[in-house]
């Protein structure tokens, strides 16, 4: 692994298998589908009460974080070949449904997390707040901060993430506030979207059952779909090196990302984002050719000696919590040294 391979050449193998054709039709359908379903179960939560919507919300929360990975794939352009509609379906999907600016979600996801996964201090997704994923992340917090992750970090990363969606939701709302051109047409167009999802989904509901009972729908729905956000993305990272620099090249993004194998029944749910080596070297692949791509990619790494991480999801979940359990005390490593480790684990 001294000098890596051209990814060019995967690109095209991947090219000649088809798997960067768009699939937008089967995707508009999955996703109306989806749709469906999930008026369908707030119809019956609102006709029936609390008696249907104690099974039913967990089930609107798994819709709705399927949903909003569509928009993830229209904000990477491997939705449709038209720029129109790629757009069109990111505003739907984040501003609109979800109540979070894609503008905001590109430049924390698309820009800072797919530029540099893993990168300790740069990557968000691996420094939630108030949590710390090494020693260092640890020691830039205040006192308030370091003593909940040396006493509590350990037993409250996933019951807390109910709360991913406002924290979310606040850096948003804080990300449109300080957006430099608020005379922008983007601008606008995400306030807009944004306003229309507040009032679908507080002030309309809060005016026709009351306000308790609006505001506990949206909280219990949107908590559950930030337990579903950490347990689509947690796993397909934390536990990987996390390092204190970059190495500048492709391959950084395989040392640091890994597969999750799941059953067949349950990989639909996850619109690709089981497929995260795949997703992170070609983020324009759609969706549903990942599980094509993913058979080539691992081939190819085979034949170059280069790493390729896939596990059963429930192993990769056990890493994640007992990353995050010890995450404050460790060391974010050399980007050089994991690669010259993970040279040497290949040739033993």
């Amino acid at each position: 692994m001294a000098t890596a391979p051209e990814l060019g050449d995967l690109r095209a193998e991947l090219r000649a298998a088809g798997v960067f054709e768009f699939r937008e039709g089967r995707t508009w359908l999955k996703m109306a589908g989806m749709t469906v379903a999930l008026v369908a179960c707030l119809v019956a939560i609102a006709h029936y009460g609390w008696v249907v919507a104690i099974p039913l919300v967990p089930v609107c929360a798994v819709l709705s974080t399927s949903i909003a990975m569509v928009g993830h794939e229209g904000s990477h352009k491997s939705f449709s070949a038209s720029p129109v509609r790629n757009a069109l379906v990111v505003h739907l999907v984040f501003p609109m449904f979800a109540g979070l600016s894609s503008l905001y979600w590109h430049n924390k996801h698309d820009r800072l997390h797919h530029g540099h996964p893993n990168v300790d201090g740069v990557d968000p997704d691996i420094m939630p707040f108030p949590f710390s994923s090494s020693r260092v992340g640890h020691e830039r917090c205040g006192p308030k901060e370091r003593w909940f992750q040396r006493n509590f970090q350990k037993w409250l990363f996933w019951p807390m993430s109910t709360l991913m969606t406002v924290g979310m939701r606040r850096s948003s709302l804080l990300y449109l506030a300080r957006y430099s051109d608020k005379r922008d047409c983007a601008w606008w167009i995400e306030a807009a979207c944004t306003f229309v999802h507040y009032t679908a989904w507080v002030v309309v509901p809060a005016l026709i059952f009351g306000p308790i009972q609006a505001l506990l729908l949206y909280s219990a729905l949107w908590g559950l779909v930030g337990v579903c956000l950490a347990l689509v993305f947690a796993p397909a990272h934390m536990g990987m090196p996390v390092t204190n620099g970059q190495n500048r090249d492709w391959l950084h993004q395989i040392e640091t990302t890994r597969n999750l194998e799941l059953p067949r029944i349950v990989s639909p749910f996850f619109i690709g984002l089981d497929y995260q080596v795949e997703h992170h070297l070609f983020p324009k692949i759609p969706h549903a050719s990942l599980p094509k791509a993913a058979a080539i990619t691992a081939a190819w790494c085979a034949r170059h000696g280069l790493p390729y991480e896939s596990i059963p999801y429930q192993k990769a979940l056990l890493i994640s919590v007992k990353f995050m359990a010890i995450a404050w005390s460790k060391d974010a490593q050399n980007p050089h040294a994991v690669r010259r480790w993970l040279a040497d684990e290949l040739a033993a």
